[in-house]
């Protein structure tokens, strides 16, 4: 696996985090700048380990890649803040998974409604059924 894809890696995990559960506070920012910037400083660091122990095994190093990723995932879930001061670990082992509007708030934060971009999309496929039947009305 590429160090940059390893990086981007990184990012999209921490976006989605903070898509799904969007209750971050007033620090949730700076805590979303820092850890990217430490868990991409970790990848860089391990970088050269997981590329010699992929030398000698490739699959050895694929599942230490796999346990980072999945080290990184927990971190996040343990230690991102949230508003009402439970652990977004807590909320997964109680069962509290994001629904549309929470994903659909935290995707605002990064400047996306969900909500927009598919009634575009329908709107979109609305019109081209519509100029399929007129085409189809003309031919007949």
């Amino acid at each position: 696996m590429g160090l940059i894809i390893k990086i981007i890696i990184v990012g999209l995990v921490h976006l989605a985090f903070f898509a799904a559960y969007p209750e971050t506070g007033p620090y949730g920012n700076y805590y979303l700048a820092i850890s990217i910037l430490l868990w991409t400083g970790f990848i860089l660091f391990l970088g050269t380990a997981v590329g010699l122990v992929k030398l000698l095994s490739g699959a050895l190093g694929m599942l230490l890649n796999l346990a980072i990723f999945l080290l990184m995932g927990l971190s996040i879930a343990f230690t991102m803040p949230q508003e009402d001061k439970t652990s977004v670990l807590e909320k997964l082992q109680k069962g509290a998974y994001p629904d549309r509007d929470t994903v659909n708030s935290g995707m605002k934060r990064f400047g996306i409604n969900l909500n927009k971009e598919i009634g575009k999309g329908i709107d979109l496929g609305i019109k081209e059924l519509d100029a399929q039947k007129q085409k189809a009305i003309k031919k007949l």
